[in-house]
């Protein structure tokens, strides 16, 4: 009797559900979402003196907190959910994942502000995947300051194929100043680029989203013992370009001007990168 009413009740939400207008089904998903993460904070809060056991929990969250957030879209790719859902899941899933969300969507959810956000950075990234050709663009590249009494910075517009695609292997480097990853990446890339500069390899870092003058780009590429090209001032131009939403991001590029790795990270990471081309 138990289950017959159990699944009498499953049955009726599933109605209920389908007969839910789009409205109705974003706050049932909110609901649902936000007493998971309430809960989540609360056992977080509890094990916060057990660090083994707050780990486990949390990578155990995760896992949960994916799959409902994936189920999820499936039932709503019509309305808001599923554009909520990719907001949420940034940096949990993977470019495929994300393109397999957005292509059951109609048409008038594309046009949403957020689901056309991530699918320009998706599409960006797929015309600039590993195996392409790069993507050239241009930027007024603020190489100094003239002595005057108000100091003017100095520019020069620079192509990104001034510097790549000629010959030799060029490790593209996306930073900003204020960027601690950024700063804690640069011995890795200085060492790499020691040990195979002789070898063909170059080095450009591209500065972007700063938030102070150049002038205090100078002082931290000097202070960082950046011994390559640091172009500045290149503003969100080739974030947009190659599709990147968080910094410091590396890729390779060949002599010919082909992707050959992206996104990866660490001395580790760099090394191995360079040491699949460069023997």
């Amino acid at each position: 009797m138990k289950i017959r009413t159990f699944l009498f009740a499953l049955a009726a939400a599933a109605v209920a559900a389908c007969g839910q207008t789009p409205e109705e089904k974003v706050a049932a998903f909110d609901a649902e979402h936000d007493a998971m993460m309430e809960e989540f904070q609360t056992m977080m809060d509890s094990l916060s003196t057990d660090q083994a056991a707050a780990e486990a929990y949390y990578n155990d969250f995760v896992e949960k907190y994916i799959d409902f957030n994936l189920e999820s879209a499936k039932k709503n790719a019509d309305n808001e959910v599923a554009a909520k859902v990719l907001m949420n899941l940034r940096g949990l899933i993977d470019d495929a994942q994300v393109d397999e969300i957005i292509s059951k969507m109609p048409e008038e959810m594309l046009q949403n502000e957020q689901v056309a956000y991530l699918k320009k950075g998706l599409d960006a990234r797929k015309a600039t995947a590993e195996g392409q050709m790069f993507t050239d663009f241009t930027v007024e590249h603020v190489y100094g300051y003239d002595r005057s009494m108000d100091p003017q910075p100095l520019k020069q517009e620079v192509k990104f194929s001034d510097y790549v695609g000629n010959g030799k292997y060029v490790l593209v480097d996306f930073w900003s100043p204020w960027c601690g990853p950024c700063r804690r990446e640069m011995p890795n890339i200085k060492s790499v680029y020691e040990q195979y500069k002789d070898k063909g390899l170059d080095v450009i870092s591209l500065t972007v989203w700063e938030r102070k003058p150049q002038s205090h780009t100078f002082e931290t590429a000097a202070e960082l013992e950046m011994d390559w090209t640091v172009l500045t001032n290149c503003g969100n131009v080739p974030t947009d370009i190659y599709g990147v939403e968080g910094i410091p991001h590396l890729m390779l590029i060949g002599p010919d001007g082909t992707i050959l790795k992206r996104g990866f990270h660490g001395l580790e990471g760099i090394q191995e990168a360079v040491a699949e081309f460069i023997k």
